[in-house]
C-alpha cells in the first residue's frame, strides 16, 4: 500500500510524533484532500470538539482549501493532544468521503497512550474472550465510580452476548484514556480475582498505581454520544483491510486456520500459535485480530502485512467443511463451559475418568466428555495410519495414538492432556482452544501441500494423510443405483423426531453402500429396521475382510464406526448430525474408482537456493495412470526467479508385491567441502544437482558409486547426508511460477518441465 512520504509515521523508531505534530507534517496532503468538509465538520461538531463560532468560521472561508487550513489551524491552536487524537478519530470515521486519505489513514498513526492504556490494548483480545459474565459487575462498578456514564452502561447492557458487552466496555475504556483504564483494572481485580491473577494484574497493581487515592481523583466521565466500536482499536484500519482481503466478517464463524496464515505472512509458527492460545476465542474475527496485533507489534509495518496477505492463496488457510463443523461442535462445548451449570467441570479427570458413557441417559455433566471423545476419535481418522481404538477406551488412550503423528503438534497434545487431567473450568476452556488448533491443523480445505516456516531456506512439506490400499473403487453406476433405491422407512420409524429420522436415513445409506463393496451383497432394504439394527449391521460389515486396513482406508473405516457410536438424536447435538452427513458424503466420494486409492506422490521438502521465498506448492491435478506408469503435475510459486531442490518419494500398491515405497534415484548432500574434496567429487562423477557455499547435492551414478563416495568422504573429511530422491528446478525467463510433471515408472522417479523452468 502506498503511503505519503510526508505523513507516514516512523514506525520503526523508538520516538513517535504527537498527533498534532503528525497532522502538521501532513498539512499539505490534508488541505488538498479535504475538499468537502461538511461530513467531517458534522462529526467534529457532534463530538464536542468545535464551538459554534469555530464551525461558522470554517464555513465562512471562500474556498475548500482555505476552509481546511482554518480547521487545521483550530486543531493546532485550540485543541490539546487528546482533542487532536479525537479529531483524528473523527477523520477516520469519515474516511469514505476522502479517498485520497485512505492510504494515509491505513498507516495507523498511533496515538501517545499511557502505560495502562497500552496494557489494556495488549490484553484486549484475551479480556474480550474471557470476561464472560463478569462484564456486567465490572461495568456497574465503573458506573458507580463515575468512570462510565448512564449512556455507556445502557450501551453495554443492550448488547446481546457477554462477548459483545465486553467488546463495548473495553473499547469505551480505551477511548476515555489512562484513568478509565486504571479504573477498569481495579474493578476487574475486585470482581474477578482469578482472571486478574491469570493475566498478571494483581502483581502489577503498584506499577499501574491502582490505589484508591488515585482512583478518587478521576473526574466525572464525559458523555459519549458517538460510536466507539472497533474502528478505534489499535491497528483497526489494517485489521479491516485484512478482513476484507480474506472475506472475514465479524461473527462466530470459524473457517480459517489463522495460525497457518501467520506462517504464510512470515511469522514463526510457534510465535503465532502461542499468541492464539493465550485466551483468544475460537471465531475467525478474534483470531485475526490477535494475528494482526502480533504482526504489527513485531514489525510496525502495515504495508508489509497487507502485501503478504495479498500474496496468500485464501484456499491454503481455509478449513474443510468437516473442519468447520468440528469447530462448531467444539463451540458448543465452549458454550457449555461458559454457561457454568456443570458441576463436574471442577472435579472430573477428563483424561482418565471414562466411566460415564454417552447415550440416551447422558446428562449435562457427560456432554462435554462426549464432545471431546467424538472430536479426538475423529482426529485419529485424519492423523493415524491405522486407528484401532473405540471411544470407550478413554481420551488418554486415544491421545496416546496421536503422539508421533506428523500432522499433530506434540506440544499441543501435551497441553491438552494436562488440561484434561487437571480439570477445572479454566483448564477445560483452555483445552477447547488447544483442541481447536489441532482440528484446524488437521482439516485444511484442500488436500494440497502445506509448508512449514523455512529454516535456512528449507521448507518441510506435509499433506493430509493419504492411505494407500488395494481398494479399486466401486462403479459410479452401482453407487447411483444404491442411492436411488433406498426404501422409505416404515410408518413406525417415521414417528421418530426429525433428527432421529435424519440419522436413520444416513445410517441406511451407509449400510447399503458398504454392501456394494462386499463380494456377496446384501439385499436388505432396512424399511422395518430400527436404528440399533442398522448400526449393528454396519459394524458387522466393517468387521469383514473386505474392510481391513490393506483393502480399505482405515480413516474412512474409523469414521463409519464413529457414526454407529454417536447418536445425535439422543445427544441433542445438531453439529454432530451435520458431521455424520459429511461422513456419508465422504464415503460416496471415496468409493469412486481412481488411481488415488493405490498410488500417492509425497513431497517431503523444498530447499530454496539463495534468498527467494517459496510462496506455495500445489498439485494441478491428481495422479494419472498412463504409459505403464503414474504421473502428476505440480505448480510452484516463488517470490522471485530462483533455483530450488524438491525432495519426494512415492507410495503405491501392486497386487504382486503389496505396498511399496520408491526413493530412487538417490541424492546425497555433501558439506564441509574443501577445494581438494570438491575436485574429487567432480572426478567421481554423478550428476551435480546444486551447489551452495560449501554444500553440494549430487545424484548417484552407476554401480559402486556409493562405496566410492564414502571412501572420498573419509579421505577428505567431508560430511554426507542422504537426501532421498531430489530434483533441481530452475525458473527461466524471469518467471516466478512454474509447473513440473513427476513420473513413476519401472521402479524409479522422473521429472519433466511443463512450464517456466528447467529440471535436473
Amino acid at each position: 500500500m502506498a503511503s505519503h512520504p510526508q505523513t507516514c509515521p516512523e514506525l520503526g523508531s523508538g520516538h513517535r510524533k504527537s498527533v498534532k505534530a503528525q497532522l502538521l507534517a501532513s498539512q499539505q496532503l490534508l488541505v488538498a484532500s479535504l475538499y468537502n468538509l461538511a461530513p467531517l465538520l458534522d462529526c467534529v461538531l457532534a463530538a464536542g470538539l468545535l464551538s459554534q463560532d469555530n464551525y461558522h468560521e470554517v464555513r465562512a472561508e471562500k474556498t475548500p482549501q482555505k476552509s481546511a487550513r482554518k480547521l487545521l489551524e483550530i486543531v493546532q491552536g485550540q485543541m490539546d493532544e487528546s482533542g487532536a487524537a479525537r479529531f483524528l478519530e473523527c477523520l477516520r470515521e469519515c474516511k469514505q468521503h476522502y479517498p485520497r486519505l485512505c492510504s494515509w489513514l491505513a498507516a495507523e498513526t498511533e496515538i501517545q497512550r499511557g502505560p495502562t492504556e497500552r496494557k489494556l490494548q495488549a490484553q484486549f483480545s484475551c479480556l474480550w474472550s474471557r470476561l464472560g459474565y463478569s462484564v456486567l459487575p465490572v461495568s456497574l462498578a465503573l458506573f458507580s465510580s463515575s468512570t462510565l456514564t448512564q449512556f455507556d452502561l445502557e450501551r453495554i447492557q443492550a448488547a446481546p452476548t457477554p462477548m459483545q458487552q465486553s467488546h463495548i466496555l473495553l473499547t469505551i475504556c480505551l477511548t476515555k484514556g489512562e484513568a478509565a483504564c486504571k479504573s477498569f483494572y481495579t474493578a476487574l481485580y475486585n470482581e474477578d480475582p482469578q482472571l486478574a491473577e491469570d493475566i498478571n494484574i494483581s502483581s502489577s497493581l503498584n506499577d499501574l498505581s491502582l490505589n484508591s487515592k488515585e482512583i478518587s481523583s478521576i473526574g466525572v466521565a464525559v458523555e459519549e454520544t458517538r460510536d466507539t466500536a472497533a474502528g478505534h482499536l489499535p491497528y483497526s484500519g489494517v485489521l479491516q483491510t485484512v478482513r476484507a482481503q480474506l472475506g472475514v466478517a465479524v461473527g462466530d464463524e470459524a473457517r480459517l486456520n489463522v495460525c497457518e496464515l501467520g506462517v504464510a505472512v512470515g511469522l514463526p509458527h510457534r510465535t503465532v500459535k502461542e499468541c492464539l492460545l493465550e485466551g483468544v476465542s475460537l471465531e475467525d474475527a478474534a483470531q485475526l485480530e490477535a494475528l494482526v496485533a502480533l504482526f504489527m507489534e513485531k514489525t510496525q509495518d502495515a504495508d508489509r502485512l497487507l502485501r503478504r496477505v495479498a500474496e496468500v492463496d485464501i484456499r491454503s488457510v481455509q478449513l474443510s467443511e468437516r473442519g468447520c463443523l468440528s469447530l462448531k461442535l467444539l463451540q458448543d462445548a465452549d458454550a457449555l463451559l461458559r454457561g457454568g451449570s456443570y458441576s463436574h467441570c471442577h472435579t472430573w479427570d477428563y483424561l482418565h475418568d471414562h466411566g460415564h458413557v454417552h447415550g440416551a441417559d447422558c446428562g449435562d455433566d457427560c456432554m462435554l466428555w462426549t464432545i471431546f471423545s467424538f472430536l479426538v476419535w475423529d482426529c485419529l481418522a485424519e492423523a493415524v495410519e491405522e486407528p484401532k481404538l473405540k471411544p470407550s477406551s478413554g481420551l488418554a488412550a486415544m491421545l496416546q495414538q496421536l503422539h508421533g503423528c506428523a500432522q499433530v503438534d506434540t506440544a499441543l497434545l501435551q497441553e491438552l492432556e494436562q488440561c484434561w487431567s487437571e480439570g477445572g473450568t479454566e483448564n477445560l476452556l483452555q483445552s477447547v482452544r488447544v483442541l481447536a488448533q489441532i482440528l484446524r491443523d488437521l482439516h485444511p480445505l484442500h488436500a494440497g501441500i502445506h509448508l512449514s516456516s523455512p529454516v535456512e531456506g528449507l521448507y518441510s512439506c506435509w499433506t493430509r494423510l493419504h492411505r494407500v490400499t488395494s481398494f479399486q473403487g466401486v462403479s459410479v453406476r452401482a453407487i447411483r443405483k444404491v442411492l436411488n433405491s433406498v426404501v422409505a422407512a416404515s410408518t413406525q420409524q417415521q414417528d421418530a423426531t426429525p433428527r432421529a429420522r435424519q440419522y436413520r436415513e444416513v445410517c441406511v445409506y451407509v449400510a447399503r453402500l458398504l454392501d456394494t463393496v462386499q463380494a456377496e451383497r446384501s439385499i436388505t432394504d432396512f424399511a422395518n429396521s430400527s436404528i440399533a439394527q442398522i448400526t449393528q449391521h454396519i459394524r458387522l460389515v466393517l468387521s469383514g475382510p473386505a474392510f481391513n486396513s490393506q483393502a480399505f482406508d482405515a480413516g474412512v473405516w474409523n469414521r463409519l464406526m464413529s457414526l454407529t457410536e454417536f447418536n445425535p438424536a439422543q445427544l441433542g447435538l445438531g453439529p454432530l448430525m451435520q458431521l455424520h452427513q459429511e461422513t456419508l458424503s465422504d464415503l460416496k466420494q471415496y468409493l469412486q474408482p481412481g488411481e488415488c486409492h493405490s498410488f500417492h506422490f509425497v513431497l517431503e521438502s523444498i530447499q530454496m537456493l539463495g534468498s527467494p521465498r517459496l510462496i506455495s506448492v500445489n498439485s494441478t491435478r491428481g495422479a494419472v495412470a498412463i504409459d505403464d506408469g503414474v504421473e502428476e503435475d505440480f505448480y510452484f510459486k516463488i517470490s522471485e526467479p530462483a533455483s530450488f531442490l524438491v525432495r519426494l518419494h512415492c507410495l503405491g500398491y501392486e497386487k504382486s508385491k503389496g505396498r511399496f515405497e520408491v526413493h530412487k534415484p538417490r541424492c546425497v548432500r555433501i558439506s564441509r567441502l574443501s577445494e581438494e574434496g570438491l575436485r574429487a567429487m567432480y572426478y567421481l562423477g554423478g550428476e551435480v544437482l546444486a551447489q551452495e557455499d560449501d554444500k553440494m547435492w549430487i545424484r548417484e551414478s552407476g554401480s559402486g558409486w556409493w562405496e566410492e563416495l564414502q571412501c572420498i568422504a573419509l579421505r577428505y573429511s567431508v560430511q554426507l547426508q542422504e537426501q532421498g530422491c531430489c530434483f533441481t528446478i530452475t525458473t527461466i525467463n524471469q518467471e516466478t511460477e512454474c509447473e513440473v510433471k513427476f513420473i513413476y515408472r519401472r521402479g524409479r522417479l522422473w521429472a519433466m518441465s511443463q512450464r517456466g523452468c528447467e529440471v535436473i
